[in-house]
């Protein structure tokens, strides 16, 4: 299935920050080949390392 990136937001971790042994994550808004729009959680490094960006397609299971 491909996706279309509409929105990404980092997580809120407060003033405590990301915790140990964790990384940093984002919810991130797509939309389906089918107009369905729904959020996943994704690792901030994932982004990045396969550079994607609002308005990047991108492919998952």
């Amino acid at each position: 299935m491909q996706y279309t990136i509409l929105k990404i937001m980092e997580e809120d971790y407060g003033c405590e920050g990301i915790p140990e042994n964790e990384e940093l994550m984002c919810s991130v808004l797509v939309r389906d080949e089918n107009g369905c729009e729904k959020w996943l959680k994704l690792a901030d490094s994932y982004l990045t390392s396969h550079n994607l960006n609002i308005g990047s397609v991108f492919t998952s299971d």
